[in-house]
């Protein structure tokens, strides 16, 4: 039986502790020195004493939620055209689930790759077979290799942000929008993002403010430096290719504030200073209580944690560099979730070493800190050296669940709905 099939787990990583750190230099104290010193070790274990308390509720919340999780495979795919990726779930207009994927070959990126579809129509519980979305161009070329990277469901609208490739990232990547007013069953002619953003660029989840202006994190990619070398000609899956040309990321958001009609572009965030450096930032954008916009972006090769931009302007302004944070990441995508106010939602992996397991992480204090954190799946269906990619997916309009897919080691597409705790 696998980890997520009929069963469901509860594994708490230890909560961080409080601690408090004081460097007293102290002479000659007097009776009331002593007597302020004394109240303040008391307050200092009282807070301890409720951090635990704490950490204790949570964790019991923690296993009551794990009993009411549920589960199901959408899609297992089989050789020669096994790929499951960058799974994207999303409530359509009627109600009905779309599951949207990087499928076809084995491997990606591949110019056999395709984007695949899959629906549900109870909930999550059982699912159609997959079938690949018509975009409108061929599947040859330079639009032989086709992704999704975000589905935005606007009132009736959905609109479906992707790229093409001839080969690999790095060779012809481009990246377009088209729109279904009918629940994704027809699309518009694709057109090409604003500006920079055409080229080398993945669009990922969006968010609406509290003054209902949309946001659209942006991943985009400079590429090296003027002459440098390119890398010799080579056999797939062409990595060498592929680093060097998908390389000097930079990372913003995409604003409209009517709707979707207009765009303007704002932030240029870095990870390094390094210009030759690869990595998939993959990042993701939540509102906070005050109007700020929290920014998380992966690191691939940078210490094992997630980094973090904000802009304190609604999304207006950015830094030029990010800082990290010290959430655990492998080098893998994480997706935030606003439960309302300061209270926000992470799935991830929580391992600086390896995308295992996937867990729910919940803060009530914008991003501080993380009392509430559960193991949702240990471990991959493959075993302990599986990895379990790209969760993603939405909250329940009552937030009392949220219902999210991942790709379990790249061949199978799992759909997973985690009970959330009673808010504050």
């Amino acid at each position: 039986m696998r980890p997520y099939e009929g069963l469901y787990y509860s594994r708490m990583f230890p909560a961080k502790s409080v601690q408090h750190h004081c460097d007293w230099q102290i002479g000659i104290m007097n009776r009331k020195q002593n007597l302020l010193l004394d109240r303040f070790t008391a307050t200092a274990a009282a807070v301890s004493v409720c951090a635990v308390a704490g950490a204790a509720d949570w964790e019991k919340q923690a296993v009551e939620d794990a009993r009411q999780d549920r589960t199901a495979i959408a899609y297992d795919g089989k050789t020669p055209n096994k790929l499951v990726c960058d799974t994207t779930l999303r409530e359509l207009p009627d109600g009905s689930w779309a599951l949207f994927m990087l499928a076809g070959d084995d491997f990606e990126p591949s110019p056999k790759n395709y984007i695949g579809l899959t629906r549900s129509t109870d909930g999550g519980r059982t699912w159609s077979p997959l079938r690949p979305v018509d975009i409108g161009f061929p599947r040859e070329g330079k639009t032989s290799g086709q992704g999704p990277t975000e589905l935005m469901v606007r009132g009736n609208r959905c609109t479906l942000f992707f790229s093409t490739h001839s080969q690999t990232w790095g060779r012809d990547w481009r990246s377009w929008v088209m729109f279904s007013d009918d629940c994704c069953r027809t699309w518009s002619k694709p057109q090409a993002m604003p500006g920079r953003l055409a080229n080398f660029t993945f669009i990922r989840n969006h968010i609406v403010t509290r003054d209902g202006r949309i946001l659209l994190p942006f991943q985009h990619y400079l590429g090296p430096p003027a002459g440098t070398p390119p890398p010799p000609p080579e056999e797939k899956p062409w990595h060498k290719t592929l680093f060097h040309y998908v390389s000097n990321p930079r990372n913003g958001v995409l604003m409209s504030g009517d709707g979707g009609k207009t765009w303007t572009e704002h932030g240029n965030i870095r990870l390094t200073t390094d210009d030759r450096y690869h990595g998939w930032a993959e990042n993701n954008i939540v509102e906070l209580s005050d109007g700020r916009i929290a920014m998380i972006i992966r690191g691939d090769r940078l210490g094992g944690v997630l980094y973090y931009a904000e802009s304190k302007d609604g999304g207006r302004t950015w830094p030029e560099f990010a800082r990290k944070t010290d959430i655990p990441n492998p080098g893998a995508k994480a997706t935030l979730y606003s439960l309302g106010g300061d209270t926000v939602a992470i799935l991830h992996n929580p391992n600086p070493k390896q995308r295992t397991p996937l867990a729910l992480w919940i803060s009530f204090d914008g991003m501080k800190t993380w009392p509430y954190r559960r193991v949702l799946v240990p471990e991959s269906c493959d075993g302990p050296k599986g990895r379990m990619n790209y969760p993603d997916g939405f909250v329940s309009k009552d937030k009392q669940w949220l219902h999210f897919a991942f790709d379990d080691h790249r061949h199978r597409a799992v759909y997973y709905g985690a009970k959330l705790p009673p808010l504050p």
